[in-house]
């Protein structure tokens, strides 16, 4: 197990590399909302997905890589351009991965500031119904900022709290009409400041072998985008919110 304990400098000495890697689900929930406020299309259902984190911590600084990957399909329910009620399913792809790094500070209950760059990519395949298809495939950067808060460490159990702020650079989408429409513009959603909030628990199983569980929530919001007028068509990406809820159940290797 990983051990925290105060140096003479008071600083916090954690186990030098890890690796963590396992299985996730995620609960996605994403609304487009038109001028006024009202809801246009709804998607939500469970996905699986994978789980992978490593980083390396010396005396009191700590970096890290978190990344995630989830593919499933959930019940899209909407609306057609004429405002027909509409409903189908959507192929979800979701590729996320972040480069963090934070100092730790205090040691009754040591918290870390940390600061780190994101990428994030969803492909979403609305699949054909009683209308055609689309995909649309979602990509930005992001700023992720925030603070860790060791709020229990006893024995081989540890708890730590994990909050922080996510501000998309440059959103973009990408849209493939899929026939219907012999164009594929580029889209520009407004950037909104998110969030993302995780509890994790670590029990140590041997000396360099840990199971983590790992609850989250996580929120993204983007404004709409300006008109693009291509091939006599014009479209816009209408403002959104996506929420989800998750669990990470990852294994443990210190080195």
């Amino acid at each position: 197990m990983s051990v925290h304990a105060a140096s003479a400098a008071g600083e916090i000495e954690l186990a030098p590399f890890k690796i963590e890697a396992g299985i996730a689900a995620m609960r996605f929930k994403y609304d487009e909302y038109n001028g006024a406020g009202a809801v246009l299309d709804t998607e939500q259902g469970v996905i699986p997905g994978l789980s992978a984190k490593f980083g390396q911590r010396l005396s009191a600084w700590e970096w890290e890589w978190v990344g995630s990957y989830h593919h499933g399909r959930v019940d899209y329910n909407g609306q057609t351009n004429l405002g027909a009620a509409y409903a189908t399913r959507t192929d979800e792809a979701i590729a996320d991965f972040a480069l963090r790094v934070g100092r730790w500070f205090g040691t009754g209950h040591p918290w870390m500031p940390y600061a780190g760059l994101g990428y994030r990519r969803w492909d979403r395949n609305i699949l054909p119904g009683t209308v055609g298809g689309l995909f649309e495939s979602y990509r930005w950067k992001y700023v992720w900022a925030g603070a860790k808060f060791i709020a229990l460490q006893k024995d081989k159990f540890r708890l730590v709290l994990d909050g922080g702020i996510l501000v998309p650079i440059d959103p973009e989408m990408h849209v493939d009409f899929k026939g219907t429409y012999n164009i594929a513009p580029v889209l520009y959603p407004e950037s909104r400041t998110g969030l993302r909030m995780m509890l994790t628990s670590s029990h140590a199983l041997s000396v360099n072998t840990e199971v983590t569980l790992e609850p989250y929530y996580e929120y993204w919001e983007l404004g709409r985008s300006p008109i693009v007028n291509e091939g006599g068509i014009s479209v816009y990406e209408p403002a959104s919110k996506t929420g989800n809820l998750g669990l990470n159940v990852r294994l443990v290797r210190i080195f």
